[in-house]
């Protein structure tokens, strides 16, 4: 009569669950099937010609409850796939105060820095709140 192993199959299923789960995570987070539940919203707002140089700015709303608005400086025209993500990286990018309205943008070519001006007081649209 033969003998059943008990530990050893154990061994073998845990082993065999262990590769199942690995392997399904293995996944990269850059696919575009998975998108986070909350996807950015962005658009290019706009284009400007410095030189010879064409400069795009977009504006990228992110989060889910508590947004943020981003500016983004290009200096290619970006495309973005169903997750927002950009086929080119941003020259320059900086968060926006919600509190406040945007007054200004000024953006230095040679140093690659942004400033933005605001005027204290109620901002002047919701900010998608």
């Amino acid at each position: 009569m033969k003998y059943f192993n008990f530990r050893f199959f154990i061994k073998v299923v845990l082993i065999s669950i262990t590769v199942l789960v690995s392997t399904s995570c293995s996944n990269s987070s850059n696919d575009s099937n998975d998108c986070p539940v909350a996807v950015d919203t962005v658009n290019i707002i706009d284009e400007k010609v410095v030189g010879n140089a064409k400069y795009y700015l977009v504006l990228r709303i992110s989060g889910w409850h508590d947004k943020s608005e981003i500016v983004e400086l290009y200096n290619v025209k970006p495309s973005f796939d169903r997750c927002s993500i950009s086929d080119v990286e941003p020259v320059y990018g900086n968060s926006l105060e919600l509190d406040k309205t945007v007054t200004h943008l000024y953006f230095d070519v040679e140093t690659k820095s942004l400033s933005i001006e605001y005027k204290d007081g109620e901002p002047s649209k919701a900010h998608n709140k």
